[in-house]
Formats: C-alpha cells, structure tokens, sequence
C-alpha cells in the first residue's frame, strides 16, 4: 500500500510540472513564419515566380514576370509580428529602382502589391496587388465553386438561332456545344458558311470537348470533317494565335459574320424590310466566296506572333518603356463591326460595307463545290 501512495504521489507531482510548463509555453506567442521559400502566382498573377530570403529582418529575393523581366528584390521586415515586409525592386541589369513593394502574410502564401516608381517615387495611383501561393501548398478547393459563365436554357431546350448568337460567348463551353447541335439544320449550316464564325464556334466545342457518341461530338465531326482538321490540332493553333496581338482583331470579324447571320435568319422570317434584307444579301456573298479554312486563319495570327513577340504586361511595365502597337492583319481586308445600336430594327447595316476592291476570289486550299449536274 505505501509503495502504491508513493507512486501516485509521483505522477502527481509530473502531472503537476507539466501542467506549469504548459501555461509557460502558451504564455509565449509564436513568431510569424519567415518570408523565405517559393511562391507561385495565381489569379492575375498565373505565370509570375517569386523567390524570398530572410535574413535578420532583411528580405532579398527575385520576381520573374511571364514575359522573362527579372526584378531583384531588397527590402525591409516590419518590425513585430505583423507579417510583412516593404522594399525596392530593380531590373536585372538595371542601375535603379524600377519600382516599390509591400508584401502581406497571407494563410497559404502572402499578397504582393507592386507599385511603378514615378520620378522616384512610389505611384500608388498605378499599384497592383498580385497573389502568390507557397510552393508545396495545396488549398482546399470549395465544393461548388462560383461559375463564371451565365446560365444558360436546361439541357432539353433549344435555343432560337438569335439567342445562340447574342450568348453562347459567356456560356459555359459544354452548354455552347450542346445548344449547337440543338440547332436545325438551316441555322448551322448557315453558320457554316462564313469561315471567322466557323473557326471560334469550332475553337470553343473543342474545348468543351463532348463525349464520344453525343450528339453534340456528332455534330462537332461534321465541323471538323468540313474543315479537314481534329481538335488535336487545331487547338494548339488556337493558344498561338491567342498569343498574337491580332486575336480580337479575330474575334470583331466572326461577330461581324454571326451579325450577318442573324440579319440573314430575320429576313428569312420576314422579320425585316427587303431593302434590308437586299443589303445583307451584298455584305455576305463576297465573305462567302473568299471562305478559308479555320487552321489556316489561325496559322495566319500564330505567324503574326512569332514575327512580333509581345511586351511585358502594362502593370508591370517600367518608366520609359514603350509598348509597341499590334500589326495589323496582314492580306486580308475584311470590314470591321461598329457598335450595334441598341434598337429593336438594329441589324447588320450598322456596320461597315465591304470595302474590298479585288476583282477576283483569293485562291485557297479547299475548292467550293459546283451545283450537281441538274439539281
């Protein structure tokens, strides 16, 4: 019995020691975590690096833009436990400060915000907050995340020829290639017939990528077939365009035909005046004729790239730098699309006429077919 009291009277006593060392331990606040590691951009920062060290309370480092500049980094830790740090950054290679930062702790990484130096001082006017995630750190994603795209008609619905055109640019892809092939068959093969709408309709169902035997991969074959092409490669084609300073020179064209489509499609029901209709019919046969493959508009534009390689993002642009102009398309004068006028009559002659003085097709790589022999 006494050896039995003897020993709880012991682990009473350890019982009571650590619960002392507990409350010394929880009395002493953690230090915030050193700006030292990897960091990688997210949101508008995707493509950024970002390498930090800290040493003492400075804080050395270096960011690398999308573009390939290379910022060294020289600041200063905020004293305390506040988690942040404030500095100048330089070009590679430069002799001064380009520009200023201020760093934030954040949970999974930190915020940067940068900020242009104007006359050597900070231009806060023209900041920009950038995100960076730590390397090796994976966030927890939300069950259902928020949807960029509206909402479009439930599976089941057709959509009117009009409708597709007005919204398929801010559905989800999937619902764009589903709604496509809900289409009758007037309506796509009108579609069709102009080559800019064909190449970003094709560009966005290849993205959406239906499954194999719907009826939307039905109907994406027969684009595809028409165009001799696959997905495969046409969208590597599409993400060098894309590069180009070009591509919304592109994306005003195939609106400008979708807008010619529509006109078409109310004059078809009766819906517009004759003399209109006479109008549309003159601004959408030449397009017609000098009708070109989608692979071969995109190869255009990914060349345009390469022989003009773009500048660094504005926001991150240094004083005195100069941002070169896109080139214009080359060969090809297609007119470009007012802004339609917000009417109920608004139609395709808000735009411009086609102002092309060629007097004969461009020759292409697929030859339009000739009507059958007594059809």
């Amino acid at each position: 019995m006494r050896r039995l009291a003897a020993r709880r009277a012991a682990l009473a006593a350890k019982l009571a020691a650590a619960v002392v060392l507990f409350g010394l331990l929880t009395m002493v606040r953690a230090p915030a975590a050193e700006f030292t590691g990897g960091y990688d951009g997210i949101g508008d920062a995707a493509g950024m690096e970002l390498t930090l060290q800290q040493v003492g309370t400075r804080v050395v480092g270096r960011l690398t833009t999308p573009g390939g500049s290379v910022y060294a980094i020289n600041g200063e830790r905020a004293g305390g436990d506040t988690g942040e740090a404030q500095g100048a950054l330089r070009l590679s290679g430069g002799t001064s400060d380009a520009a200023f930062f201020h760093i934030e702790e954040r949970p999974l990484g930190l915020q940067f915000l940068f900020i242009p130096s104007s006359g050597g001082q900070p231009d806060m006017a023209s900041s920009r907050e950038f995100s960076f995630l730590k390397r090796g750190v994976r966030p927890a994603v939300p069950a259902k995340p928020e949807s960029r795209f509206l909402p479009a008609p439930p599976p089941g619905a057709r959509a009117d020829i009009t409708v597709f055109i007005d919204q398929f640019r801010r559905w989800d892809p999937r619902d764009t290639a589903r709604l496509y092939a809900s289409l009758d068959d007037r309506s796509r093969g009108l579609i069709l017939l102009y080559d800019h709408a064909t190449a970003e309709l094709m560009w966005r169902i290849c993205e959406a990528a239906p499954s194999e035997g719907s009826r939307e991969a039905v109907r994406l074959a027969e684009m595809l077939e028409r165009q001799q092409t696959d997905c495969a490669t046409y969208l590597p084609l599409v993400e060098a365009a894309r590069e180009s300073g070009v591509f919304p020179e592109f994306l005003r064209r195939a609106q400008f035909q979708f807008e010619i489509v529509r006109a078409t499609a109310l004059c078809d029901r009766g819906e517009t005046p004759t003399a209109k209709c006479a109008d549309v019919s003159a601004l959408g046969a030449p397009l017609i004729l000098r009708w070109r493959r989608a692979v071969s508009i995109m190869a255009d534009m990914a060349r345009t790239a390469a022989a003009h390689p773009r500048d660094e993002p504005a926001q991150i642009a240094t004083e005195g730098t100069e941002t070169a102009a896109p080139e214009p398309v080359p060969v090809r004068r297609v007119p470009l699309p007012a802004p339609r006028a917000q009417s109920d009559d608004a139609s395709v002659l808000d735009f411009e006429p086609d102002i092309s003085t060629r007097t004969s097709p461009a020759q292409h790589p697929m030859r339009l077919p000739l009507p059958r022999p007594g059809g």
